[in-house]
């Protein structure tokens, strides 16, 4: 991952002024994704995010605990953006 970012296979996304989530199955190409394994991952916006030069803070991989704890901790926003043939 050289911009930190997930890769494929994002099922679920949300975000607010102050954060982006992002919900995956893993994949090893060529493999299928990995349905039955969910990474959570969180982005900290910043106002130069569409700079691509400056790397992003993405923090994860994630279990689902964690996020749920760091979701509470941080208050991060909502999945609002569900793609359920993915998921």
């Amino acid at each position: 991952m050289v911009d930190g970012l997930p890769k494929p296979t994002i099922y679920q996304a949300g975000a607010n002024d102050a954060y982006i989530v992002l919900a995956r199955h893993p994949r090893q190409w060529p493999q299928p994704a990995d349905r039955s394994v969910s990474e959570f991952y969180y982005i900290v916006r910043s106002p130069t995010e569409a700079d691509a030069i400056r790397p992003l803070a993405v923090v994860g991989p994630m279990d689902e605990i964690e996020f749920i704890r760091e979701k509470q901790r941080l208050r991060l926003p909502e999945f609002s953006k569900i793609f359920h043939d993915l998921k």
